[in-house]
């Protein structure tokens, strides 16, 4: 993204503005020797300014650094000449960072180790051109050259480490994001931590500084990064503080040795928090991690109905993921199942066969793979598939087995369906299409020796098992659509008792169909009334012997109106009486015919109108089919 060049100015003008205002506060401060001195924040600020506004900002180093050292006693060629090194320290440092793909977030251990050498190797160059240009200008800062050189690489690299991650993570990672409870603990931290420095290196108890270890872990672990480097700089900021108001005697009487031992014991313990919070945020990335795969694996689990397990060999603790509760009906909150518990779960006839299975998995240590039923708490059953595996030790003996179980309900219910349908259909369209290809070679081939009436006879034969295949993939595509949820609806206020005789007159006439038709007001879909006494009428005549009647009535019911079909044919088990009404269901006492559809139909059909539609057994023999129709009037 390019930047105009006003805004590029301004950048350049405010970064240069702070780097000086750095200098000259380290520059003039008691400890420093000429213009080498071991508090030098203006290294961090240089650095955190390249790696955030990009090394395009170099001249704003290099502006400041001169302006910093020209003020502070020294010619302007050496002012030039350190300022060469000052910029070239943020640039290698920043050089190195892009190298190796520093985050700088400092979220990562290694992103710390990274700033620490590269903060390091760059303060050396700033460090070597510095003492050098002092040296070749005889300057008596120079002299000795290496502890010199020391004294100004410590405070160019305690600089790196304590300012350049105090910007980086508040600019990257400011405060305001955290909620306010967090913000009003990170001001307590902070106020405590001020006070207790102040107490240590202001006040006269600076044998004390492992007093602030517990703040300081405090900030780390709680706030992370943030909290590591903003505790970092308030110690750092109170122990310099300290030493140049003389309470902090750790070098004796000279100060400048007293600042570079607090600044190397400073150094140590800014990159000692930020490993530490670099640590916690690893830690709680990875956890955030780990809850994210979790939700996506619960989710997928959920999608493909697939739960996992774990059995615990040795102390008997099977762990199920909560798509596996769902699966057997049971809440995760009843605490750790055992094996027992586990096959209690396992239908009856299955449980044997599934005891055999895992114990000879045990016996062998192979993979295994099972389909079972189980039964949930209200007595229903679903059909499950499992996989295992058992995890043995190094000794080979087994120690935990682990699996996954498959809810295949729906699947096995669509297998058979289909296979009902394949079984069905085949039988039933196989019958009129015999019948009908029969009747069409006969035709063709005997048409001038047919008479008249052999002819219309066969005719009629065709039509009517042509009407018979109408119906037939009727049936079919009316559950497909139903299936789908593509079935329409459209009410409409009719008389039931003029609907019912119209379709008793629409039937072959072969006077077994007695009528009892009131008239009867209801609002409902005629054609789906008509196909619902159609179908109950064939399904009579198909479990009716000849010549026996079949009663078909519609008349008011409380607040309904109630129609019945009533047969004289062998009945309707108990047992059947409410899976009768199931697609492809069609019944164990009888001849099994027709494809199962039918009643299925009128079952749906009866729901699409608020009603129901049930069976009974018919005082006269046989079976009495009825449905309720509600919001009718007479």
């Amino acid at each position: 993204m390019r930047t105009r060049p006003g805004s590029y100015v301004l950048q350049v003008a405010l970064v240069a503005a702070v780097y000086f205002g750095g200098a000259k506060l380290g520059l003039n401060l008691a400890v420093g020797h000429g213009v080498i001195t071991p508090v030098w924040p203006p290294t961090g600020i240089a650095i955190a300014a390249l790696l955030l506004l990009g090394p395009r900002m170099w001249p704003a180093v290099a502006l400041g650094a001169f302006l910093g050292n020209a003020t502070s006693g020294v010619s302007l060629w050496v002012a030039a000449g350190i300022a060469v090194g000052n910029t070239l320290e943020a640039v290698v440092a920043v050089y190195l960072l892009r190298r190796v793909s520093f985050r700088t977030t400092f979220e990562r251990v290694v992103d710390v180790v990274q700033f620490a050498c590269a903060g390091a190797l760059a303060a050396a160059v700033a460090a070597t051109n510095g003492v050098t240009v002092l040296a070749l200008a005889d300057s008596p800062a120079a002299s000795p050259y290496g502890s010199r050189w020391l004294l100004w690489w410590l405070g160019d690299a305690t600089g790196a480490l304590l300012v350049a991650p105090l910007i980086l993570i508040w600019a990257t990672r400011p405060p305001i994001r955290l909620p306010l409870a967090r913000i009003l603990e990170g001001l307590l931290m902070l106020a405590a931590l001020s006070a207790l420095c102040a107490t240590i290196f202001l006040g006269g108890f600076w044998r004390y500084p492992y007093l602030l270890f517990p703040l300081l872990l405090w900030a780390s672990v709680r706030f992370t990064q943030l909290g590591a480097v903003t505790a970092s700089f308030t110690v750092a900021a109170f122990g310099v503080a300290g030493v140049i108001s003389e309470n902090v005697p750790l070098g004796g009487h000279d100060e400048t040795v007293t600042v570079e031992i607090l600044q190397g014991l400073l150094a140590i313990t800014a990159i000692s928090l930020l490993a530490l919070g670099a640590s916690v945020a690893e830690r709680d990335a990875a956890a955030a991690s780990l809850r994210q795969a979790a939700v996506g694996l619960a989710e997928a689990q959920a999608l493909a109905h697939v739960g996992s397990w774990e059995w615990d060999i040795a102390g008997d603790r099977v762990t199920w993921s909560n798509e596996l509760y769902r699966i057997y009906d049971l809440q995760p909150e009843r605490g750790e199942l055992d094996y027992e518990a586990y096959l209690s779960r396992i239908h009856p006839g299955d449980r044997d066969r599934v005891r055999g299975t895992v114990e000879a998995a045990l016996a062998d240590g192979q993979a295994f793979e099972m389909t079972h039923r189980v039964v949930l708490s209200d007595g229903t059953e679903r059909i499950v598939q499992g996989r295992g595996r058992v995890v043995v030790d190094r000794a080979g003996h087994p120690v935990r087995m682990v699996g996954t179980t498959q809810d295949i309900t729906e699947r096995e219910r669509v297998e058979q369906v289909r296979e009902n349908i394949l079984a069905a259909v085949s039988h039933e369209l196989r019958t009129p299409l015999t019948a009908i290809l029969g009747f069409a070679i006969t035709l063709r081939e005997r048409w001038p020796t047919l008479t008249d009436e052999g002819r219309e006879q066969m005719i009629g034969l065709v039509a009517s098992q042509a009407a018979r295949l109408e119906r037939l993939l009727n049936d079919l595509l009316e559950v497909d659509r139903l299936r789908h949820g593509r079935l329409r609806v459209e009410f409409e206020h009719a008389d039931l008792g003029e609907l019912v005789r119209s379709v008793v007159a629409g039937r072959p006439d072969d006077g077994r169909i007695d009528v009892h038709a009131e008239s009867v007001q209801a609002s409902v879909d005629p054609a789906k009334f008509e196909r619902i006494v159609d179908n109950l009428i064939a399904n009579a005549e198909r479990h009716t012997p000849g010549g026996t009647p079949i009663d078909v009535s519609i008349a008011p019911d409380g607040p309904g109106a109630l129609l019945r079909v009533d047969d004289r044919g062998p009945g309707v088990p108990d047992a059947e009486k409410e899976t009768i009404f199931q697609a492809f269901a069609r019944g164990s006492e009888v001849e099994a015919t027709g494809v199962g559809v039918g009643l299925a139909l009128v079952a749906q059909f009866a729901a699409l109108h608020g009603g129901r539609a049930w069976v009974e057994d018919n005082p006269g023999g046989g079976a009495s089919f009825r449905v309720l129709f509600p919001g009718a009037t007479a």
